[in-house]
């Protein structure tokens, strides 16, 4: 789980930290035996909230928060170049620098990285206050990564060849380079590796395909030994929108798969039938090869006659039902796994009953017995009526050319409860992060 985030010099954020720490002075009672998950504990004395739900006004730098979050990931398991974006106001600060602390198999792990336009300028990893590696212009420490077979010096060659240029600037992690291409020499390093590769997922919009939604679920369900992974996918997604009142009876699959492989000898892009590719839903690695499906979804409901009617699902169906249907993959995906989901503006086209039901997912149980979390922006103040968020599960974002983007959680202000509405409070100014508009 995602235990802190901390950010600098992105777009508009100057200094912040995203805290998941369960911020009550006490346990609700009963908690233990509840259908509620009010925090998750993955390690002793650490309890972690399993949703963040960030408001703010327009401009506020809400999405900023998000996009951090999935260009950390990507710095993290490929590269720098192209992924600079300082905060333009503030040219005073030269490098861009993400830290993330997370609880993984009962361990603390610390993630940091510093970098510029061109470079790596600083990374490490720590797990319970041990620094694995350490990495500082020419000042590097592989100490506790050694092996006989592996001594500092061999260390020191893979991070000269594989992580720099020849001009010795550092624009790979160590973390990529040792996680996936030596995953058995520190299987601590692989797990954070592994965190940041499968486990995080930021969308920069709710709408996604649902034929995406299907793959990123049965990938989770192919590891767990599934012998049909693709169509118990389906079938879990489809179960799941057919109880939330949409109107739909049931709903097929049925996929056409080609194989691109890597020598590219007997079959290219070039082979493949254009109509082939202009219907094509997504696409997936299979080793080095690449696998194209295109995905013909129906749904079904019922005429006033009673009688069944299929309906081509992409085309004739609301976009606020693709919506769901798409989110349900992903959300089931990192459900199953444990992993960590970011959605920009996820109430964009849903009904706020929907919403509630979508984040009620990582608040419930029986869905969420792994510790998966959910952060999300968001306009829609209805979902702060319904009982279901707590103080340390909504931030609001602000900012002011000084300070940039900041954060503060409905639990740093004094004397706010866990009431059964943020609501009225949120509008009325008192958590501020709201616009005061007037034409």
């Amino acid at each position: 789980m995602l235990s802190s985030l901390s950010i600098r010099n992105f777009r508009s954020i100057l200094d912040m930290t995203v805290n998941f720490s369960f911020a009550e002075k006490k346990a609700p009672a009963g908690f233990r035996d509840s259908d509620i998950v009010f925090f998750a504990e993955p390690k002793k004395h650490v309890r972690l909230v399993p949703v963040l739900a960030l408001y703010g006004s327009n401009a506020s730098g809400k999405s900023n928060v998000l996009m951090a979050l999935g260009t950390f990931r990507d710095c993290a398991v490929s590269g720098v170049q192209g992924k600079f974006h300082p905060d333009k106001l503030h040219p005073e600060w030269r490098t861009t620098a993400f830290e993330a602390t997370i609880v993984r198999d009962g361990k603390r792990f610390v993630y940091a990285i510093e970098y510029d336009r061109d470079e790596f300028r600083k990374e490490s990893l720590a797990v319970d206050g041990t620094v694995l590696f350490s990495i500082d212009g020419d000042r590097r420490s592989f100490g506790f990564l050694a092996t006989p077979s592996y001594p500092d010096a061999r260390l020191e060659e893979i991070f000269r060849v594989e992580c720099s240029t020849p001009l010795k600037k550092q624009t790979s992690s160590f973390l990529s380079v040792i996680g996936k291409r030596y995953p058995g020499l520190c299987p601590r390093v692989t797990a954070v590796y592994d965190f940041f590769n499968d486990g995080i997922v930021v969308l920069s919009e709710n709408s996604i395909h649902l034929s995406r939604g299907v793959d990123m679920l049965a990938a989770v369900l192919e590891k767990a030994d599934d012998p049909d992974p693709v169509r118990h996918a389906f079938e879990r997604i489809t179960d799941l929108l057919e109880n939330l009142d949409i109107h739909i009876n049931r709903m097929e699959l049925s996929r056409r798969r080609i194989r691109l492989d890597r020598d590219a000898r007997e079959r290219n892009y070039l082979d493949v039938d254009p109509e082939f590719l202009t219907r094509l839903t997504s696409f997936q690695k299979e080793g080095d090869n690449i696998i194209l499906n295109t995905d013909r979804i129906r749904s079904f409901h019922q005429d006033a006659d009673g009688r069944e009617v299929e309906f081509d699902f992409m085309t004739e169906e609301s976009s606020g039902t693709q919506i769901v249907a798409g989110l349900l993959g992903v959300f089931l995906a990192m459900l199953e796994s444990g992993g960590v989901v970011a959605v920009d503006e996820l109430d964009r086209s849903l009904h706020p009953l929907l919403l509630i039901e979508l984040v009620r997912l990582f608040k419930d149980r029986r869905y969420n017995p792994r510790g998966a979390q959910l952060v999300f922006t968001v306009h829609n103040t209805d979902i702060l009526d319904a009982a279901l968020l707590r103080v340390s599960e909504v931030g609001i974002i602000t900012k002011t050319l000084q300070d940039g983007s900041t954060l503060a959680r409905i639990s740093d202000f004094a004397g706010v409860g866990n009431i059964a509405s943020f609501r009225k409070q949120y509008l009325t100014g008192c958590f501020s992060g709201i616009p005061f508009p007037y034409i």
